[in-house]
């Protein structure tokens, strides 16, 4: 290997990872369990011209499917809870439904939940064909799914409904989808609609916007992303334009790099997201009471301390960091073009979050060409990350857990 002389960048990344490596970026701990006796301020914004009051912190039910913790989160003021049609293949939508009828109070309660549409990455947007897994991107097939979810939640209408997932401006200002969902507002099965994205995000954010129609966009948006600045300028127009902006994927993953017990400090991570007041409301998966605990300990403090600032710019900047950035530089460096980003999100649901169930959905939705299948049969991985996330060594957890079609 040649000389190469080492930027700034490039200097403070060594620095932080020789400071990992002696044990002596010790506030990268996730904190401890907060003290659920102690009397917690519950903060709220308004979500945009929905004029729905939410706390800053709401609950992601993606991977939770106790009642137990979606009664306590709702006790606690959090009014807000966020699924979806795929969440542990609907166990998440069934376990809000059955919660909200037992206590009666489902007026005083928003649901969101998402449906999503066929992907063809060979093709770069969509397909509408369907792939035997995935409905098709058809009307049709978007209110069977929203009516199956609405007999497992228990009501008549949700009150945000996301267009799930979109990765490009085409997605989410796909005619027949957005007017699927134009149509389903005005039968009042929606309150308000909506689109999510993990990819491109400040491009979708705009799109969304200047579409008209869509009254939220629920985007990813977190400290390690390359391009937050962008995002968090594509959040601000949308506010601007009284579209209000929920955010996922705050704590950028559970563990700040794929070998090591060093965790992301969650405060300080949910803590930067906060003190962007465009941002409306948070949410971030919950599993367990402290996790809640620990939430509602940040939404009444949400001020960043300075050693907090200057862990999570140091952990920013790390290399081979868990969380992919999407950016897709990866798909080209395979000699198949499998769909690396959508496997590196389903290894993240399983080693970062412990969601076996998610992991599978995420991998088995892709077409066998494009999917994990391939990569069994591949006696070298050619795939490269700029990041520097070992591709191969990630492919391999999924094959070992049996993630790829049957």
């Amino acid at each position: 290997m040649g000389y190469r002389r080492m930027n700034r960048r490039d200097f403070i990344g060594k620095a932080a990872s020789g400071l990992f490596s002696t044990g002596v970026a010790l506030p990268f701990l996730k904190a401890g369990p907060a003290n659920q006796e102690q009397s917690q301020k519950i903060i709220y914004r308004t979500l945009g011209r929905t004029k729905l009051r939410i706390p800053v912190v709401s609950f992601g039910v993606m991977n939770s499917d106790s009642p137990d913790l979606i009664k306590e989160a709702l006790d606690k003021g959090i009014n807000h809870l966020d699924t979806a049609f795929l969440y542990l293949r609907g166990n998440s939508e069934r376990v809000i439904g059955e919660v909200l009828e037992k206590a009666g109070n489902r007026e005083k309660v928003y649901v969101a939940t998402k449906m999503r549409f066929a992907r063809d990455t060979k093709k770069g947007i969509f397909s509408l064909k369907g792939s035997g897994r995935e409905p098709a991107a058809t009307e049709e097939n978007l209110l069977k799914q929203l009516e199956v979810s609405l007999g497992r939640l228990r009501t008549d209408y949700v009150d945000i409904l996301y267009l799930h997932s979109c990765y490009s401006p085409q997605m989410a200002t796909y005619e027949p989808l957005m007017n699927a969902l134009v149509k389903v507002k005005k039968q009042g099965k929606a309150r308000f609609i909506g689109v999510s994205t993990h990819r491109d995000e400040p491009n979708v954010i705009r799109a969304a916007v200047d579409a008209g129609v869509y009254d939220v966009v629920l985007t990813a948006y977190n400290f390690v992303q390359e391009n937050r600045e962008e995002v968090k300028k594509a959040i601000q127009y949308a506010a601007g334009k009284g579209v209000g902006v929920v955010a996922m994927k705050t704590q950028g993953g559970r563990r700040l790099q794929e070998e090591g017990k060093i965790e992301v400090n969650h405060e300080a991570a949910l803590k930067w997201v906060l003190n962007d007041e465009n941002v409306c409301t948070t949410i971030p998966g919950m599993t367990t009471f402290d996790q809640l605990y620990l939430n509602l300990k940040v939404m009444s403090n949400w001020a960043l301390s300075e050693g907090e600032k200057r862990e999570l710019q140091l952990a920013s900047m790390l290399k081979g960091i868990l969380y992919c950035q999407n950016c897709r530089a990866c798909v080209p460096t395979c000699s198949h073009r499998v769909e690396i980003p959508t496997l590196m999100r389903a290894y993240m649901y399983a080693q970062g979050y412990g969601n076996l169930i998610q992991a599978r959905i995420t991998a088995g939705a892709l077409p066998a060409e494009t999917g994990l299948n391939v990569c069994q049969d591949c006696s070298s991985c050619t795939a490269a990350c700029r990041n520097g996330i070992n591709i191969d060594s990630r492919l391999k957890s999924l094959l070992t857990e049996k993630l790829y079609r049957g």
